[in-house]
C-alpha cells in the first residue's frame, strides 16, 4: 500500500528530515526525526452517537490545528486517539442518549501540547425527550417535545479556551400532536446543528495537512437527527451520518440512524420513531455510532 492508506495503518516510527506525513487512526507514538525542530499537527477528537426515537444527532469530534516549535529530534511524542461512540442498539421504549465521544491528545514526558473532547451525545426523543449533551460540539436536542440542542465547549493546552467545534441544534415537535417530530442536528466543527435546516447536522471544517497547497479534508461534521416522517435529515459534511426516518413498510434500513465516517470525527445519526406500527417498529432506537478521531502530524 502507498500514500494515505499506509500512513493512517503507521501508528509510530521515525522519518527522515525531509518533510513527511505520519497519521495515526490509533494510539501511538511519534519520534522527532533527525533535523527536525518544528512540526504541523492536527487532533481530530471521537464523535458522538446519535439518540433514540426522533433523536438529536450526534455532535462531532474537536478539531485543532496548530504548530509546535522550539522541538527536539528524538523526543517522543505519545498520541491518544479518540474512538467515536458506540451507537443505541434496537430496542423498545423511548431510546436513550448517544453516548459521547473520546478526547484526543499529543502529549510528551508527561507535559500536554494538546487536546481536543469528543462530541457531545445526541438527545433522546419521545415521552422521556432529552436536551443534546454538550461536547467538543454539542449534540442535537430530542424531537417530539422540543428538547435544547447541547453546546460546545474548548479544549486543553494548545486548544485551552478555543472553540472547537459547535452547538447543537434544537429538536421540534408538539409531543404528539400533528407536527413532525424531528431531532435537532449535532453540531459540526464549521456551523451549528440546524444551520442547513430542522434536523440537518453541522458541516465540517477543512484542513490540507495532507496534502499542503493542494486538496483539502473535511473533518467534524454534525449527525443528522431522527424524524418520524419520510424525510432523511442530512448529516454534516465531514462525516457525519444522516438520520433514521419512517417510510411506508417500517424499513429497519431507513428507520436506523447512520454510523459516522471513521477518521473523520462526525457524529452519528438519530434514531427515528420507536413506536411506528410494524414487526420493525423497534429499528427506530437504533441510532448512528459516531466516527473515529485522528491525528495527523507533518514535519
Amino acid at each position: 500500500m502507498t500514500g494515505i492508506h499506509q500512513l493512517l495503518m503507521t501508528n509510530s516510527g521515525v522519518a527522515a528530515a525531509d518533510s513527511q506525513l505520519f497519521a495515526f487512526s490509533a494510539d501511538g507514538t511519534f519520534v522527532v526525526p533527525d533535523g527536525v525542530t518544528s512540526f504541523r499537527y492536527l487532533v481530530i477528537g471521537g464523535g458522538a452517537a446519535g439518540g433514540g426515537n426522533h433523536g438529536g444527532g450526534g455532535g462531532a469530534g474537536g478539531f485543532f490545528s496548530g504548530t509546535a516549535t522550539g522541538v527536539v529530534p528524538g523526543t517522543t511524542y505519545n498520541i491518544a486517539v479518540g474512538g467515536g461512540a458506540a451507537g443505541n442498539p434496537q430496542s423498545g421504549g423511548d431510546g436513550s442518549n448517544g453516548g459521547d465521544g473520546n478526547f484526543t491528545s499529543i502529549s510528551t514526558g508527561g507535559t500536554l501540547l494538546v487536546s481536543v473532547l469528543g462530541g457531545g451525545g445526541g438527545g433522546t426523543g419521545g415521552g422521556a425527550s432529552l436536551a443534546g449533551i454538550t461536547g467538543a460540539s454539542g449534540g442535537g436536542g430530542g424531537g417530539y417535545s422540543a428538547k435544547a440542542g447541547g453546546g460546545a465547549v474548548g479544549g486543553f493546552g494548545a486548544a485551552h479556551s478555543q472553540t472547537t467545534g459547535s452547538g447543537g441544534g434544537a429538536g421540534a415537535g408538539d409531543s404528539g400532536g400533528s407536527d413532525p417530530d424531528i431531532g435537532g442536528g449535532g453540531g459540526g466543527r464549521g456551523e451549528a446543528g440546524n444551520t442547513d435546516g430542522q434536523g440537518f447536522g453541522g458541516d465540517g471544517a477543512t484542513s490540507d495537512i495532507t496534502d499542503p497547497g493542494g486538496s483539502t479534508i473535511e473533518f467534524c461534521g454534525g449527525g443528522g437527527g431522527g424524524t418520524n416522517v419520510n424525510d432523511e435529515k442530512i448529516g454534516g459534511t465531514g462525516g457525519g451520518g444522516n438520520g433514521g426516518f419512517n417510510k411506508a413498510g417500517a424499513n429497519q434500513t431507513q428507520m436506523a440512524g447512520k454510523d459516522a465516517t471513521d477518521g473523520l470525527g462526525g457524529g452519528g445519526g438519530g434514531g427515528a420513531a420507536a413506536n411506528f406500527g410494524g414487526t420493525s417498529a423497534t429499528y427506530g432506537n437504533k441510532s448512528g455510532s459516531g466516527g473515529d478521531g485522528v491525528v495527523y502530524i507533518r514535519t
